[in-house]
């Protein structure tokens, strides 16, 4: 790569991080189609530099998330595993990667994979998102297999680090959900749907939009005969990103809504 080549791939990087993260505060401030716009421009610079050759590090990260995204999972593990090889890589650097890599995992179907590579990361640091993401993980696993103790423990351990994280509210009322479901019926299933209500209530007043808790709390209220409280969450579905990461889709949130009325 010649040096106009690296002068190039450094500017066409440097404008598609900023175009992402300008993105993401669209898509946080409840402007979909804006962001989906600034996401697709960044995403073409983003390969355009990767094309040119850029080697920072920063940039290719960014540009494998943005790529999880939009669904491009493939894609985006072949970068993941190119920037693993790069010489220099910080410990953050590395903490980073673990975390996206095991999002990749989990998408694609290899759970236990992915519980494995996250814990890695978080050998090197314990904090929020890991607790949020690692949570969720034991969650998912707890609904595959019926055994809810290690995801109860897990999650409450992520209570005890910060009992006002909306990640891990939503993870608690997903997984006491579950466990009603479970149950089926009688007081113990009632319980534990009491207690996934009071979860997704305190997750949605930490995180107003975040689309697990609106799309789970508006399918109890639903179940319970209250569909105004119902439809009220779920009108702000036009305001909200959908992300291929995401576990709940536009067509699920928009087959909820029709079946409200």
């Amino acid at each position: 790569m010649g040096i106009f080549d690296a002068a190039k791939a450094a500017v066409s990087g440097n404008k598609a991080y900023r175009l992402h993260v300008d993105a993401n505060k669209l898509a946080n401030d409840g402007k979909p189609r804006e962001a989906r716009e600034k996401y697709q421009n960044a995403l073409k610079l983003y390969d355009e530099a990767d094309r040119l050759g850029v080697t920072a590090q920063n940039i290719l990260q960014g540009y494998a998330v943005l790529l999880m995204r939009e669904g491009e999972f493939e894609k985006a593990r072949e970068l993941m595993q190119r920037i693993s090889k790069m010489k220099g890589l910080s410990k953050d650097d590395w903490f980073q990667l673990r975390l996206q890599y095991s999002i990749y995992q989990w998408k694609v179907g290899r759970l236990d994979e992915a519980i494995e590579t996250i814990g890695r990361a978080a050998s090197h640091k314990m904090n929020g998102t890991i607790y949020g993401t690692l949570g969720m993980y034991w969650v998912d696993k707890a609904k595959q297999t019926g055994d809810f103790q290690a995801a109860l423990e897990f999650n409450q351990k992520a209570m005890d680090y910060d009992d006002e994280d909306a990640a891990t509210l939503d993870n608690m009322g997903q997984l006491y959900e579950a466990m009603a479901e479970a149950e089926g019926a009688g007081e113990k299933a009632e319980e534990y749907r009491a207690k996934a209500v009071e979860y997704f209530r305190r997750a949605y007043h930490e995180k107003p939009r975040q689309i697990t808790t609106l799309y789970y709390l508006a399918r109890l209220f639903h179940r319970d005969g209250q569909d105004d409280k119902a439809r009220k969450l779920l009108s702000a579905r036009d305001t909200l990103y959908f992300s291929a990461v995401c576990p709940v889709t536009r067509e699920m949130m928009e087959a909820l809504a029709k079946e409200v009325g």
